[in-house]
């Protein structure tokens, strides 16, 4: 599933970075059920370094320039 560099989605990312520094990211679910059965789920980690390289991509996609405003064109008649 594709992430598009959209504003939104970069606010979700720096959340995410802003949780995970603060330890409020959790990976890992165990619980005991009324039977006593114990069920750990394991979610897909995330580092920091790869939110991180994540934001900069999104930031530099946002801010990149359109292209008639980057190519220099001369018209002869």
């Amino acid at each position: 599933m594709p992430i598009y560099s959209t504003e939104d989605n970069l606010k979700i990312v720096q959340q995410a970075i802003t949780d995970l520094v603060q330890g409020k990211r959790k990976v890992r679910v165990e619980y005991t059920n009324p039977q006593g059965g114990r069920t750990a789920m394991q979610y897909t980690e995330v580092s920091l370094s790869e939110l991180r390289g994540l934001e900069r991509q999104m930031i530099s996609d946002l801010q990149a320039a359109p292209l008639m405003e980057s190519v220099d064109v001369e018209v002869l008649f």
